[in-house]
């Protein structure tokens, strides 16, 4: 039986901090990392971006993954489109809507 119980504050503790890493982040939107409403995101303008996600369970994010998640056509920018298609983060679930 104790054993069962420490089973479960562990479980509990996990949860508990994976949905705190969920609370802390906000997924962007195009037009608020669109800084120089260029209508493309720049290397720059999604380092800002990575720059401020918090370590996940995976460690920190790294721009040129990001980028190179993002980026579908691989020209160094990522338009709207990309932006609204772009993939997941590795373990993750869907991106949420573009708004």
């Amino acid at each position: 039986m104790r054993k069962h119980i420490q089973l479960i504050s562990a479980f509990a503790l996990i949860m508990g901090a994976q949905s705190a890493w969920t609370q802390q982040f906000t997924p962007p939107t195009f037009e608020g990392l669109d800084t120089d409403k260029s209508g493309a995101l720049s290397k720059e303008e999604v380092g800002v971006f990575v720059a401020g996600i918090p370590a996940g369970p995976n460690g920190p994010a790294n721009l040129d993954d990001v980028l190179g998640r993002w980026d579908a056509n691989k020209d160094g920018s990522v338009t709207k489109e990309e932006f609204d298609n772009r993939p997941p983060p590795p373990g993750a679930g869907a991106p949420p809507p573009a708004t």
